[in-house]
């Protein structure tokens, strides 16, 4: 790959599943705040910023998303899932996150991309576009 042209993007550490990856490489979401090498027809969620030369290293990639952030899920959020707004919490009144599903929820509600997972009711964490 060629990089021509670059505006910096939120980056974050991440588990790095394969080593000596090239800096740029394209990378998808593989586990809980866990990366590896995007693969045809992947969802890539960012580039590689500080390659590992070691499997199962922490290293750090570079996302196109604004923010990550910790919100209560209103069912369980596997990481790599889309998520959309959920109903707000009734205790808190605290926004939340539900899984969006491709082919039956509208692509305007889609907010981001889950990174690390959790049960209904859990917290998780969620990168937003």
């Amino acid at each position: 790959m060629k990089l021509l042209s670059q505006v910096e993007g939120l980056s974050i550490p991440a588990t790095v599943v394969t080593a000596n990856l090239d800096k740029n490489t394209l990378l998808k979401i593989t586990g809980d705040a866990t990366v590896d090498k995007a693969t045809a027809n992947s969802i890539v969620i960012g580039k590689l910023a500080v390659p590992v030369k070691t499997a199962n290293s922490t290293g750090t990639v570079e996302t196109s998303c604004k923010d990550l952030s910790e919100m209560k899920t209103t069912e369980v959020l596997v990481a790599g899932d889309s998520w959309k707004a959920g109903v707000p919490d009734a205790t808190t009144g605290e926004s939340t996150a539900a899984k969006w599903v491709d082919g039956t929820d509208s692509p305007v509600r889609r907010c981001g991309v889950v990174w690390k997972g959790a049960a209904s009711g859990g917290t998780a964490q969620v990168l937003t576009f």
